[in-house]
């Protein structure tokens, strides 16, 4: 999902609260990232992923350095049907990942 100041955040962070609010979901941890936060996949009420629906949509980007699971690939093929189809950020001329953007931010 893109970081807060980054175009797009307002409408991934909607449509998370969408999807999320108030509902029972599950999450399948994987690990930690650097920081200590869970890395792990959101499972939404219907059976989808939260991260699934947001790739699909054009509202986040598929971290490689996390996605190692055998699903990541089918969610490659997903951000590559949004940008092929400009949903989402993919409209953007140049959109940054977020780990690029706080890279940029230093």
């Amino acid at each position: 999902m893109p970081e807060k100041k980054q175009a797009w955040s307002n409408r991934a962070s909607q449509t998370t609260s969408r999807l999320c609010y108030g509902k029972i979901v599950d999450v399948q941890e994987f690990g930690n990232d650097r920081y200590g936060r869970t890395v792990g996949v959101v499972i939404l009420p219907d059976g989808a992923s939260l991260q699934e629906r947001l790739v699909s949509e054009g509202l986040a980007w598929v971290w490689p350095r996390y996605c190692k699971q055998a699903f990541c690939r089918e969610w490659e093929e997903l951000e590559e049907a949004a940008q092929r189809e400009k949903r989402g950020l993919w409209r953007d001329e140049t959109p940054i990942p977020p780990w690029g953007w706080r890279r940029q931010k230093r």
